[in-house]
């Protein structure tokens, strides 16, 4: 399959004062996720036009008849994976190495760049320059068998210079300690450039924790209509909500996580037991240490997450590599040797303890894996804001204290009644 990758931009004429349109060339199957279309040069590819008219979302195409050729093995289902990454730390050789990986993931976090970069996983037209962009096509590879070519990647931020490990008491309610609201990943500069209404979703959407520390990432099935951004709603064969699944994921170094793109999820920080965020921020300061060493200190005590969205067949608009100009700024791609991430994947390894409920009427929980003590059974609803400045919230039932309770690395899949989960307006 060719590199659908390239992207061109229109711009205005010189000395003309038309309106300068873009026209995509997309194509979405019956599910609302980009497929090949041969046809099309290039995917996604804006082209120019000078006709005065709007660019027109409605372009982009559902296509329920169609059955391209879509990667047969691909794992759209919410999971962790323990990395070779959780080796880091062991001794002074790989700590070296750990706190060298959250250096970069600080210097791609400066304010002065993007908050997203793009790799291609065609190796033919970009090469990765540094471990950031090996680790990124080593997930990409994971997920995707060979013949697809598309990947996006960046760090999580959590709010730009917010994650740190001093509290300075300047009381702004910063992502550190309120949490990553509520969203869908999708080509966001393409969403605003059509009117707000249209979402195009990665195929796949990971997390690689780098540290222990902070909010667990939270997913619910539940998604948009792609071409309207209208809340969807499921329904089994008799007409009743579907159930809407969840999985509760925990920080541990070296934990991945992957999910559908098309899911919502947020990091809430008050699925902490209460104190943990400070109490995780904390650490010795010896007497003389340097800036340099402390500075060492506060990124092992951020929570840092490494996050890559598999794109297939589709290029985020405005989405560009990280800059040629910084990239000697980051480790090489030797900086691991020859460890690879998922070396020995399918043995499936965890960190933690794994917990199945299923969320019932009246505020009744019922354990369908693992076990639940009976202190923590107790189920409050929520009420979270959703992200993109909307005044929307979602309100989902959720056994609160033993939340609480988890540690590092544990999962907790949940199983909601769908008439329990409610999302308030239209749109994200």
């Amino acid at each position: 399959m060719s590199d659908n990758s390239e992207e061109q931009t229109a711009a205005p004429e010189e000395g003309g004062g038309e309106e300068t349109t873009l026209e995509f060339n997309l194509r979405l199957d019956g599910d609302g996720r980009t497929i090949y279309d041969p046809a099309a040069k290039e995917a996604a590819a804006p082209s120019k036009s000078n006709d005065g008219e709007e660019p027109d979302a409605k372009k982009a195409k559902l296509d329920d008849n169609t059955s391209p050729p879509q990667p047969p093995s691909l794992d759209y289902s919410s999971k962790t994976i323990m990395t070779n990454l959780a080796h880091l730390s062991e001794d002074a050789t790989t700590a070296k190495q750990l706190d060298e990986l959250l250096f970069d993931c600080e210097i791609t976090d400066s304010g002065l760049l993007p908050r997203t970069f793009w790799m291609s996983a065609n190796t033919d037209k970009q090469q990765p320059r540094s471990y950031l962009e090996k680790m990124a096509l080593e997930v990409f590879h994971h997920h995707v068998p060979s013949g697809f070519i598309m990947i996006q990647k960046h760090q999580e931020r959590n709010g730009r210079y917010s994650m740190h490990a001093n509290d300075d008491g300047d009381g702004e309610d910063d992502m550190a300690k309120s949490g990553i609201s509520f969203h869908w990943d999708k080509d966001e500069d393409f969403r605003l450039l059509t009117g707000g209404s249209l979402y195009i979703h990665p195929h796949i959407s990971t997390v690689t924790y780098l540290t222990d520390l902070g909010a667990p990432t939270m997913v619910l099935s539940k998604r948009v209509d792609p071409m309207s951004g209208a809340y969807v709603t499921d329904a089994d064969d008799d007409g009743s909500m579907s159930n809407v699944d969840g999985l509760v994921s925990f920080p541990k170094q070296g934990k991945h996580l992957s999910f559908d793109g098309r899911y919502l999820h947020a990091a809430p920080s008050d699925l902490l037991r209460d104190g943990l965020f400070e109490e995780q921020c904390k650490f010795d300061r010896p007497d003389g240490i340097d800036m340099k060493e402390m500075k060492v200190l506060e990124r092992r005590h951020r929570r840092v997450s490494f996050l890559v969205n598999v794109w297939l067949n589709y290029h985020p608009y405005n989405v560009h590599p990280f800059p040629e100009t910084m990239i000697s700024n980051l480790s090489k791609m030797d900086l691991l040797g020859d460890v690879r991430l998922f070396d020995k994947c399918d043995e499936a390894k965890k960190s933690g303890e794994s917990v199945t409920l299923k969320l019932k009427g009246e505020g009744k929980i019922q354990c369908e894996e693992g076990s639940v003590d009976e202190a923590h059974a107790n189920v409050v609803t929520k009420n979270w804001p959703m992200g993109n400045c909307s005044n929307d919230c979602i309100d989902v039932p959720m056994p609160v204290d033993l939340m609480k309770s988890r540690n590092a690395g544990d999962d907790v899949k949940l199983i909601w009644r769908g008439e329990d989960i409610k999302l308030s307006g239209t749109s994200s």
